[in-house]
């Protein structure tokens, strides 16, 4: 697997179970997973069936009995915090969810977005964020631990975060008004900004969109230390990480996970 010239200390990856996750993130009652190739979970694509036969798969791989609960994503930057109440409520239009109940797996899916997974030690509460570049853009890690704050007491220096494999600044390719929408929403990424060739008349620009997203969650006063990322391109591994930018509408879809055990 190309995906193993990345791989460091900090990240697993089992060729057999064709799942990722990080070493050391959490502690012991932490579970959390990124699938591969051939899982897929775009519900366009497959069967609903198909897709519950990987779910019962993977409940299989993590051993014990857990609930999966995946909001229905559409770019926002709205999360929700999830409780008995409302578990079964669909979570339309929200990209991330939030909750203490232990045994549930909180998922988002991806092809080539960020799936940013929180932990709270202290208080015992966990978060699954699905950032692509508009959630970026529209800082949803902000809005994120905004709600953690002020709903669970949650301090920035317990935070510990992890951002799975999505597409690198090296990949991420922009026309002129997206760049623009970054400039006017953020102060000082100049340096998360690089131009490159002009296409079919129109320059083109990359941006470093993980770069953004930890300079939100330092000013917010997360620890350099607790902030673990992939550093892993689903672009250029798009052979075993499913892709929209490698692969166009049809793309299938990774999803990330974390779990509190029971």
């Amino acid at each position: 697997m190309r995906i193993l010239e990345y791989e460091k200390n900090k990240i697993f990856v089992d060729e057999n179970q064709r799942l990722l996750k990080f070493k050391n993130f959490g502690d012991e009652k932490i579970v959390n997973l990124f699938t591969l190739r051939p899982y897929n979970f775009n519900k366009r694509l497959i069967s609903l069936d198909k897709v519950d036969e990987q779910y019962k798969k993977l409940r299989g791989i993590i051993g014990f009995d857990i609930r999966f609960k995946n909001p229905i994503q559409t770019h926002t930057n709205i999360v929700k915090i999830l409780d008995e109440e409302n578990f079964n409520d669909d979570f339309m239009d929200v990209d991330g969810l939030i909750t203490k109940l232990k045994g549930v797996g909180l998922v988002t899916s991806s092809a080539d977005c960020q799936s940013v997974i929180f932990y709270d030690k202290k208080n015992e509460v966990i978060a699954n964020v699905h950032s692509g570049w508009k959630g970026t853009l529209n800082k949803i890690i902000k809005n994120t631990i905004e709600i953690m704050i002020n709903e669970f007491g949650t301090k920035t220096s317990d935070l510990e975060i992890a951002i799975f494999p999505s597409i690198l600044k090296d990949s991420f390719e922009v026309d002129e008004d997206v760049k623009d929408m970054f400039l006017d929403n953020f102060e000082n990424i100049d340096e998360f900004i690089k131009i490159g060739d002009i296409k079919e008349g129109k320059q083109k620009y990359f941006i470093d969109t993980i770069a953004i997203n930890v300079k939100i969650l330092k000013e917010l006063g997360v620890k350099e230390e607790n902030i673990h990322l992939s550093e892993i391109d689903s672009l250029k591994n798009k052979d075993i990480i499913h892709s929209h930018r490698g692969d166009g509408l049809n793309s299938g879809r990774n999803i990330a996970m974390i779990a509190m055990k029971y």
